[in-house]
């Protein structure tokens, strides 16, 4: 391969690269140049420019990641402004699809030292995405290395890093772990015959690493490592959905497995029956929990994992999305000294991260909260926690009654599953206990009559229940791409909404959210507050949408209208609250 040097004026007649040299290094200059170019562009003042270079003189790092630091740009306006000072193209390499080929045309090493990838190839311009693209030395030192020209572009520090990641480190262990057995890969059957040694080299370790990795920093709460009949598919579960992220062929997903078992203590040559295990993962000085659970399948071992960020136990109720009349009353009830409290909803409804918000509250040196859950995702200081093991005879009910014994002043009970389990709970909360838990019902009025269905008499369930409260997730509007969207007549309508209003917003997509148009989740509520009206139609045996009524008309919001009001407030859109109360009526 004929090497042609950086900046040459020997193809003039291509117009590739004539005066490109000179031109570039016309645009190098030290950092206070990039400076002055800010300050004369008025984006920054000069008090913010002296202190910007003076503790750059004293720390050594880029001008432009302190002004960031200190609030004086935003990321993506120092972006742009310094792509327009060196006259080089920004590139988003969230948005860019890498030829694997291309990227591997620069050795990892290589990449870390000069922070760059190569992101695409054409008649023989290597185009090069780099943090620091001003650094002629570098590029230089690039275009020795590959052989070709090279453009360099401009790329935000993390997604460089990222993508070195992605396409080098992992896409180097896919191909190693590919060629591994190869012939011993083939068919649908191999992947069945796990080996403890098959999940301890380098290759799998950092594939594993970087998909964790890779789905903690996205906001994962879960990932599916689900083998297929020719190849294996990773899907991360993010606001609510999945989505698929890598394909493996089965070499690659024998290994991967394993590495997950052995990693969360579980037995790799059993294959045949599910398995439960923990683990533990190190994101920078954070650790993330990880709870694992294999199934066996037709084509092999499907492993979930589920992303236990610590930092969920320590949401207070102002974070869940609550409406301020909400928020308040749960307040007041949680301030009894006795009763139950319930949380229903669906799975994945966000049930468990509301009882510890409300522990959060009544966390206390002079109370004993003790918790029995299965199994326990979070450890919230201030709060005993006792995982149920019915392997050995501790079910909730039998777990109960112990706590009883240990002079509790609250308990929280992951689920009330059946009878014996709720009657105990009536019993703690009949002899001054105050008892949260949840149930699995779609509004708050069915947790009545689901209580009454598991065979509790309705004067009991009039004594002890204080509240309910009923939620959903719904995903959050992306705020960088949200646009406004002018509703019709029957929206209005669906909505009840006031002449005055005659916009909301809706999904997009931006690079910023994925293309999805939506970042993060928020909760939506309805309160059922429990008073003498409601406890008349309880002891009447009357059904859940006649307590619905009447909770209604005592004042009580329904789900669908809270939605609608955060709708209102620019939260999120009316296609994620029809999607999320679909079958409610009100």
């Amino acid at each position: 391969m004929n090497k042609i040097p950086l900046w040459t004026n020997r193809r003039k007649k291509d117009g590739d690269y004539e005066g490109f040299r000179d031109k570039w290094k016309q645009q190098i200059s030290h950092e206070e140049g990039f400076g002055q170019y800010l300050l004369s562009r008025q984006k920054i003042d000069l008090g913010q420019l002296s202190r910007a270079l003076g503790e750059q003189k004293e720390t050594g790092a880029r001008l432009g990641e302190i002004l960031v630091r200190h609030k004086a740009l935003t990321l993506e306006q120092l972006l742009l402004e310094l792509g327009g000072y060196l006259g080089v193209t920004k590139v988003d390499l969230t948005q860019v699809d890498i030829d694997p080929k291309v990227a591997s045309l620069l050795s990892e090493q290589a990449a870390c030292r000069y922070g760059a990838i190569p992101v695409g190839l054409k008649d023989r311009i290597l185009q090069v995405a780099m943090f620091d693209p001003g650094n002629h030395h570098y590029v230089e030192n690039i275009r020795i290395l590959t052989g070709f020209e090279v453009e360099p572009l401009l790329a935000d520090e993390a997604q460089v890093v990222t993508a070195i990641k992605k396409y080098l480190t992992v896409e180097k262990s896919i191909a190693e772990l590919s060629g591994q057995d190869e012939q011993e890969c083939k068919g649908i059957g191999r992947i069945n015959t796990l080996d403890s040694e098959e999940g301890n080299d380098a290759p799998t370790i950092q594939l594993v690493d970087f998909l964790l990795r890779d789905a903690i920093m996205l906001g994962a709460s879960d990932v599916h490592w689900e083998p297929g009949k020719t190849v294996m598919r990773v899907r991360y579960r993010i606001d609510g959905k999945l989505e698929t992220k890598r394909s493996f062929p089965l070499g690659v997903a024998r290994n991967v497995l394993a590495r997950i078992k052995i990693m969360s203590g579980m037995d790799v040559a059993e294959r045949r029956l599910p398995q439960d295990g923990r683990s533990s993962f190190m994101v920078g000085a954070k650790t993330i929990d990880l709870r694992i659970s294999s199934l066996p399948t037709v084509h092999g071992e499907k492993i979930v994992i589920r992303i236990l960020d610590q930092d969920t136990a320590q949401r207070s109720l102002q974070s869940l999305g609550m409406s301020r009349g909400v928020e308040q009353s749960i307040q007041r009830l949680i301030k009894e000294p006795h009763g139950i409290i319930l949380v229903v909803g669906p799975t994945g409804s966000g049930k468990t991260t509301t009882l510890y918000a409300l522990l959060r509250e009544l966390v206390s040196e002079q109370l004993n909260l003790v918790s029995i859950e299965d199994p326990v995702e979070y450890q919230l200081p201030g709060v005993v926690s006792v995982q149920v093991q019915p392997k050995i005879g501790l079910t909730f009910a039998q777990g109960l009654r112990s706590i009883l014994r240990q002079d509790p002043d609250v308990i929280m009970i992951g689920e009330i599953r059946d009878e014996e389990t709720a009657r105990i709970a009536i019993a703690a909360a009949l002899t001054g206990h105050l008892v949260l838990s949840t149930l699995h019902t779609n509004t708050a009025a069915e947790a009545f009559t689901r209580l009454l269905d598991m065979g509790i008499e309705p004067y009991l369930v009039a004594a002890v229940l204080r509240g309910v409260l009923s939620q959903r997730l719904v995903r959050r509007l992306c705020e960088q791409c949200k646009e406004p969207w002018h509703l019709d007549p029957l929206e209005k309508d669906a909505m009840d909404l006031p002449e005055s209003v005659r916009q909301v917003f809706r999904a997009k997509g931006c690079p910023k959210c994925r293309g999805t148009g939506y970042s993060g989740r928020i909760g939506i509520h309805e309160l059922l507050l429990y008073h003498q009206d409601i406890k008349d139609l309880v002891l009447e045996g009357q059904s859940s949408g006649a307590i619905e009524e009447k909770a209604i008309a005592k004042g009580m919001i329904p789900l669908r209208r809270d939605g609608y009001n955060k709708v209102r407030q620019g939260l999120t859109s009316l296609e994620e609250i029809w999607y999320s109360t679909s079958g409610i009526m009100r």
